[in-house]
């Protein structure tokens, strides 16, 4: 689901829009609550029971793990008994936009830019990445496991290897193709029950993937850098601005596509769509909207807290907490939906999570390999790229 994090390894499960150059984040969502409390109940104050930084990183990290979580589970939710996943991409599109506007009007988290030419030239090939990213995702988890979908997300960093080494031509160290090695091994392991019948659900998981690593590159060294929008503009975008904007123009532009693929069986076509002849669902519609708003309003928080988490530590801490957060919500989607593992499965995880260390732990070795490419002006390095 959807991110609008450009920082070192913003992982790609979130949102959306994980590489906009862009403002800290400097919103203190817990100190506005305890200035709320401390209105309400004067011992708050007076005892003082402010949290400390330290406490307020604790739980900005709880909270973007368990938002992060429930977003996808209860994506997962309503697709079980709401087949239509490009339907709760357009919905999640636009709930999102609607929170970053109220959070801006209500909290004074932002100031929502006025839309301008210069916005629209550049949010707009990112929207476009982003409709196909997340429609290929919901796609990917209507069919497969959410654990699954995340599994095979962890591919990110072979994709980014693999395509600066054989398009750009930058070299690496023997370390980074041996952290490589358990990583695609545990995948293969994680999907092996899955080759026969669920190709459609592990394509799109793996397109989804490979859409998330081109869109990075794409826009944070080339549309970014070409529009007037970058660190030295004053009138930049900070990161709820870009959130705002990608979600909102994601929204309009995904119209004309909803209504083909799936609106029509809402407004009475007879048409089907995947053998529906109507959106019939096995929740009642008060459940199923209930579901519908609490995804979006997660897809929402899982920015909110990403934002601020990586205001309040290092972008080095920020990506061991980005792959932490990874695990939880392969651990949690097992959990919550009480999925039988098989020990081949569980290994490949575990073998997974391996691999990930072990890039993680290589990546100074990629960092000054891509800084010494003769293209290193128009690309990214694998910390702005290892985000889904």
């Amino acid at each position: 689901m959807f991110s609008v994090l450009d920082s070192p390894d913003a992982s790609v499960d979130d949102l959306a829009t994980n590489q906009a150059p862009s403002l800290q984040h400097h919103y203190d969502f817990f100190g506005f609550v305890f200035h709320r409390l401390a209105g309400i109940f004067p011992f708050v104050s007076r005892f003082h029971l402010e949290p400390s930084n330290q406490l307020k990183f604790i739980l900005n990290c709880c909270m973007w793990y368990v938002a992060s979580s429930m977003t996808n589970n209860t994506g997962k939710q309503i697709l079980n008994a709401f087949r239509f996943p490009v339907t709760l991409t357009f919905v999640q599109f636009g709930l999102v936009a609607c929170c970053c506007f109220l959070s801006a009007r209500v909290f004074n988290a932002t100031h929502i830019r006025r839309p301008t030419l210069d916005i629209a030239r550049t949010i707009v090939p990112l929207a476009i990445f982003l409709i196909v990213g997340h429609v290929f995702s919901s796609i990917a988890i209507s069919r497969i496991p959410v654990s699954l979908v995340h599994t095979i997300k962890a591919l990110a960093p072979l994709f980014t290897v693999m395509l600066y080494r054989f398009l750009f031509k930058v070299n690496y160290t023997s370390d980074v193709y041996v952290s490589l090695m358990p990583l695609t091994l545990g995948v293969i392991l994680a999907c092996s029950f899955t080759f026969s019948n669920n190709l459609t659900g592990l394509a799109c998981a793996l397109g989804s993937c490979l859409v998330f690593v081109t869109q990075n590159i794409f826009s944070k060294k080339i549309l970014f850098k070409e529009a007037k929008l970058g660190d030295r503009n004053p009138n930049k975008l900070d990161k709820m601005n870009v959130l705002f904007y990608s979600s909102s123009i994601s929204f309009l532009l995904m119209i004309p596509m909803w209504m083909y693929s799936e609106g029509h069986v809402f407004f009475g076509s007879p048409l089907q769509q995947d053998g529906h002849s109507s959106a019939s669902t096995s929740l009642s519609t008060a459940r199923l909207v209930y579901y519908f708003i609490l995804n979006g309003t997660m897809n929402f928080g899982q920015n909110w807290f990403a934002f601020t988490t990586l205001s309040l530590t290092s972008p080095v801490t920020y990506s061991i907490l980005s792959l932490l957060k990874r695990i939880f919500v392969i651990t949690m989607s097992i959990v919550w939906f009480g999925q039988q593992v098989s020990w081949t499965q569980a290994f490949g995880i575990m073998l997974t999570f391996f691999g990930l260390w072990l890039y993680q732990r290589a990546k100074h070795d990629i960092d000054r390999s891509e800084r010494s490419s003769p293209t290193s002006d128009l690309l990214p390095t694998s910390n702005e790229l290892k985000r889904m």
